[in-house]
């Protein structure tokens, strides 16, 4: 019993070790898009109709070595911001699926042929995606306000200072403990799930190509915790193993965009349909994209792993990563758990505090996140 207790105080450590750093890096951008895109171009090329503005949102989240977690405050600034909801929800899928680190480092561990179909799959399902979020995601009722603190919300006067100061109290101390409950809720149950899953059971099904097995992984994917810069190794070393492509490439992509943090995020922040629209169409997708690639692109693939060439692009693509040990992972996780417990605070108070104690209604912090149908 203590061991997997153990076991399981570790992984969660592992889980917000690796992400806490880009949720931090997040949040402060999610402040300046909530302060400066309203009246910037980008939100004018992002939130255009059809191809253009879904094209400009796969692009952006692409070109950003986001993780799954770090994506939500970016993704949720962008909704109240304003921006429509599916080219929100492309950005949110591409953003942790592909990025140039990514990239350079499945070029020398996964071979260009299986890159090339990783590569384009990252950049069409978010695609997809958004255009169904835009169609079926986005109820009729109004986008809820997030649970804030009174103190955070005091406005700032003045020129472009005041403004960074402004947004950075925002997506700190606003957006901040909302997405810090929930991602919180979110890597306790994912340390949970990782716990509970053997991992000779998770190499089982990546080594089988049966319909079946790619179910499996897809669904798994979706679950668990997965950056898709540090696990393209351990999908290289599977692959050399025997594992069929097709589930290498359906768990590197459903893992990569969602987890249990993030589900669980979004899910309270912007809306119950867009989030049961993007896991179907993301684990629905990838099963789809994992029997194309073993029937028809790669019967015959042969795994091209070669320790000498993998070692240089690992050195390459950790050049465009975020460190991920020593203070900074250290000051990242304090940072991240202290907001977490900050809005288990905010709702335990409002919760149990008796009504002639409770804030005026109209007061930001005193609303609670409901999700959409």
């Amino acid at each position: 019993m203590e061991d997997l207790l153990l076991r399981y105080a570790l992984t969660v450590w592992a889980i917000l070790a690796e992400s806490a750093a880009w949720v931090v890096v997040s949040l402060v951008l999610g402040g300046l898009i909530h302060e400066f895109l309203p009246a910037s171009g980008l939100q004018r090329l992002v939130n255009r109709h059809g191809v253009a503005g879904m094209g400009g949102a796969v692009a952006l989240g692409a070109i950003l070595p986001i993780c799954s977690c770090g994506v939500v405050p970016l993704a949720i600034s962008l909704y109240r911001a304003g921006t429509r909801i599916g080219p929100v929800m492309a950005f949110t899928t591409a953003t942790p699926i592909i990025n140039p680190a990514a990239v350079i480092l499945a070029v020398g561990l996964l071979g260009p042929e299986l890159t090339a179909s990783y590569v384009a799959l990252g950049l069409l399902l978010p695609f997809l995606v958004g255009l169904a979020a835009d169609r079926w995601g986005e109820g009729p009722s109004a986008r809820p306000p997030l649970v804030v603190a009174c103190a955070a919300s005091m406005a700032v006067p003045g020129g472009m200072l005041a403004r960074l100061a402004r947004g950075l109290r925002w997506g700190l101390l606003e957006l901040g403990p909302s997405v810090g409950f929930y991602l919180g809720i979110g890597i306790l149950l994912a340390g949970a799930v990782m716990v509970a899953v053997p991992d000779a059971w998770l190499e089982q099904y990546l080594g089988g190509d049966a319909l079946v097995s790619l179910l499996v992984v897809a669904v798994l994917g979706a679950l668990i915790y997965v950056c898709a810069v540090a696990h393209i190794p351990l999908v290289a070393t599977l692959l050399a193993a025997g594992a069929a492509p097709g589930a290498a490439v359906v768990f590197l992509l459903t893992g990569t965009a969602t987890n249990l943090p993030e589900i669980i995020a979004l899910y309270k922040t912007i809306g119950r349909r867009v989030v049961v629209l993007y896991v179907t169409m993301l684990v629905g997708l990838s099963f789809v994209a994992g029997i194309a690639i073993n029937a028809w692109l790669m019967p015959g693939f042969e795994p091209v792993f070669d320790p000498l060439r993998g070692l240089d692009a690992l050195e390459h693509s950790a050049r465009l990563g975020l460190a991920g040990s020593g203070w900074l992972t250290l000051a990242a996780a304090v940072v991240v758990g202290a907001l977490a417990l900050w809005g288990l605070a905010l709702r335990l108070r409002q919760r149990f505090a008796p009504p002639a104690t409770q804030v005026d209604a109209g007061c930001s912090c005193c609303q609670h996140d409901q999700p959409k149908s």
